[in-house]
């Protein structure tokens, strides 16, 4: 795993506003673009990804959110994200770009595992 991304995704579990906030500001550069199917437009800010990562919490309290499967080249890494447990759960991919220092500066996010309709 990758420390960051693996940080960056269990703190949707993390109930606690300020622990959260840390864990996600600790996992992404200053400079962060993140996007995925349900943002409207990419998010630009640490404050705004905290915010969005606060929703997701609110809305699903608890909700177990882990990576499962990364993959890498050079600075970029492919992560396989499952949210929820058992029958309820669903899998989503992350292209990830990865600071020298390892934090994440760009991140989008995909529903499912682009099977072959």
């Amino acid at each position: 795993m990758i420390p960051q991304i693996d940080a960056f995704f269990t703190a949707w579990s993390i109930a606690d506003n300020a622990t959260r906030d840390a864990q996600v500001a600790d996992s992404l550069s200053d400079e962060i673009v993140y996007a995925d199917p349900r943002t409207a437009d990419p998010l630009t800010t640490v404050a705004a990804v905290q915010a969005y990562v606060g929703q997701f919490s609110k809305m699903a309290p608890g909700m177990p959110v882990a990576v499962i499967n990364t993959s890498t080249t050079l600075t970029y890494a492919r992560a396989t994200v499952q949210f929820g447990e058992g029958d309820q759960s669903q899998l989503g991919q992350y292209t990830v770009d990865l600071a020298p220092d390892g934090k994440i500066t760009r991140m989008v996010g995909f529903v499912g595992m682009g099977a072959p309709a």
